[in-house]
């Protein structure tokens, strides 16, 4: 079943982690995970010097730099399949520098992005459609 705008802000508002996709210039779609935060209308998701990393500069920046358009893919799996849903949030994105109230939504939701420093920049996703489906129709 179909879900409406509304429910899916909702249904990955909490959920707090997904897949970005961005266009890498040669081979196409390049897929990571990725934690996220809400702002509004944005979907903010953090650059962190937490965990280690394979380069200087991330390959999805680089993609973004390049083609903004990108996708989040936000998905629920459970043995049950009348527990499945997805949500798909098609926009673009640009880096930018941390802003204090970004920081601090990152924070309550990541405890460890708490440190001083743990987020290096953030990728600002501005969401041009949202879809989703549902195995079940939304409790009202």
């Amino acid at each position: 079943m179909r879900l409406d705008a509304t429910t899916c802000w909702a249904r990955i508002g909490p959920f707090g982690h997904g897949t970005l996709g961005t266009l890498h210039p040669d081979r196409g779609l390049d897929v990571v995970p990725v934690v996220y935060v809400i702002d509004r209308d944005q979907i903010i998701i953090p650059i962190d010097a937490v965990k280690p990393k394979s380069g200087r500069r991330l390959q999805r920046l680089s993609n973004l730099a390049a083609d903004a358009r990108c996708v989040l893919l936000v998905d629920h799996y459970a043995d049950d399949w009348s527990e499945l849903w997805w949500v798909r949030a098609h926009g673009h994105a640009i880096e930018s520098h941390p802003s204090p109230d970004a920081l601090a939504a990152l924070g309550r939701a990541f405890p460890m992005y708490r440190a001083a420093d743990s987020v290096t920049s953030l990728i600002v996703m501005t969401i041009d459609s949202i879809t989703g489906w549902s195995a079940l129709p939304d409790p009202a």
